[in-house]
């Protein structure tokens, strides 16, 4: 997810309301997102004239994104039902909210911008109310509704106070907050309640964050590793398909491919199917390997008739021990078009026949190519390719509980361990409670790309109904 984070940190305001970490605070998230790979823009002790270029800068940047991230780290304060982020310039309290938005930034400019953008997933972060005589205590900030596809989390609760310092060289909330960042993977959702134990923990109770959100998709904080282009055999413009394009026959038809018309999908399958292998360039190859498992998936005929027969399907395209074309549909199963990694979603529509090819020696090179690249994401929540067999751990308790049809034995699911991480939550939001064993494999199937066959549960109750909350 291509993510854009706008970092604020202020210290330099007026006398009396200076700050001591408000520049320590930013400058680490700032540093942590870099990390990320997001895009980060970062600034410090922003004046009257800076908030105009800011928000202007992120209302045109934000459209080239999926997600974006806004940090403040300063003074914060609510007049007349307006809520405020101030800049250095800012009186505290202000005279009225008149001058206020004249050195502030307001929440309602940032919900502008994302309703201007609806189908983007965005944060705000807000570490603010900085006072060094009770911050918070006078001053503090309204009733929030977050716009839709957003979460805005704040460093205390309404009309509370919050720390300014309390975590080495940072505020209580950000020092926590960074902390959490260098989990491995972690949900949005989760990473905030993680970070407010922390922070009611080392108040003594005095400090409560605080969030609203109406995020509809899924965020996760995650240090992406980019896929290392240049040490893989094919072109840039291959791997990121959205940028392939050539001067021929070839890709026109492709073109075609990308259409979602299967009156010209299927007669352009037809075509490049049979292109001799002697007249394709293994970057040709790949990308069609890429278009067929899109269109086939898509349910154009020509492409599904090639996955139902996948094994001879292949073995036309077979180049002494390479195999271009499946090289791009695992590619596809993994990868975006932008050569970006799916996390978990992965096209495993066709897994099944897929891996299945596992079992001709010939094709050997090709999972291994898979293999190869799926190590380096270092993400441990995956079936890896040359792998024959997954153990998931399993424990439950088993109840008996009344759903309205008499008494019924449920196995309660108490957490799914799979290579040490505990997937329960993800796979309980697939809505699976009264599957059995078999069910439960086969939404382990999906959420892990693995094939049914090779998934083993280990459980200390027999799962014939199960249920996740009771």
């Amino acid at each position: 997810m291509k993510t854009l984070a706008i970092i604020i940190g202020n210290n330099n305001y007026f006398k009396g309301n200076e700050l001591t970490n408000g520049e320590n605070d930013a400058n680490q998230i700032a540093g942590i997102f870099k990390d990320y790979n997001y895009e980060v823009k970062l600034y410090l002790n922003i004046d009257q004239k800076k908030i105009v270029e800011i928000l202007q800068e992120y209302s045109d940047l934000l459209k080239d994104f999926d997600a974006s991230i806004f940090y403040f780290a300063g003074h914060g304060f609510e007049v007349d039902g307006e809520n405020f982020l101030a800049s250095i310039d800012s009186q505290i309290p202000p005279e009225n909210k008149y001058v206020a938005k004249q050195n502030c930034i307001t929440l309602n400019d940032l919900f502008d911008i994302y309703r201007q953008n609806p189908t983007k997933l965005n944060i705000v972060i807000l570490d603010a109310c900085r006072r060094s005589f009770s911050r918070g205590t006078a001053l503090g900030f309204s009733p929030i509704i977050a716009p839709k596809g957003s979460l805005i989390a704040f460093s205390t609760s309404p009309n509370e106070g919050a720390l300014d310092v309390g975590y080495e060289n940072n505020s209580i909330y950000t020092g926590s907050l960074i902390k959490h960042l260098s989990s491995e993977r972690i949900a949005v959702e989760d990473l905030f309640k993680s970070v407010r134990k922390t922070v009611f923990a080392l108040s003594g109770g005095r400090q409560t964050t605080w969030e609203h959100t109406s995020l509809i998709g899924d965020f996760y904080f995650y240090k992406h590793q980019k896929l290392n282009i240049l040490s893989l055999p094919y072109n840039p413009n291959v791997l990121k398909d959205e940028n392939y394009y050539e001067d021929s026959e070839f890709y026109k038809k492709i073109k075609e491919l990308k259409t979602y018309n299967w009156y010209k999908q299927n007669p352009a399958i037809d075509y490049l199917i049979t292109i001799p292998v002697s007249q394709l360039d293994k970057d040709q190859m790949f990308i069609l390997g890429r278009n067929l498992l899109q269109c086939a998936i898509g349910g154009a005929n020509s492409a599904m008739t090639f996955f139902e027969n996948l094994n001879r399907s292949l073995l036309d395209f077979q180049i002494n021990s390479e195999n271009h074309i499946l090289n791009g549909i695992l590619f596809e199963m993994y990868y975006d078009s932008k050569g970006e990694f799916r996390f978990n979603n992965f096209k495993g529509n066709y897994r099944e026949e897929i891996f299945k090819l596992r079992d001709n020696p010939a094709f050997n090179q090709s999972f291994d190519f898979i293999n190869g690249i799926l190590i380096q994401q270092d993400y441990s929540v995956l079936f890896l390719p040359n792998s024959q067999t997954i153990n998931i751990e399993i424990k439950c308790s088993q109840k008996t509980t009344n759903d309205g049809f008499g008494d019924r034995i449920v196995q309660v699911i108490e957490s799914i361990i799979f290579n040490g991480n505990d997937i329960k939550k993800e796979i309980s939001k697939y809505y699976i409670d009264g599957y059995n064993e078999n069910g439960l494999k086969t939404v382990l199937a999906k959420y892990l790309n693995a094939p049914v066959e090779s998934i083993r549960i280990n459980s200390n109750f027999e799962l014939r109904y199960i249920r996740f909350i009771i």
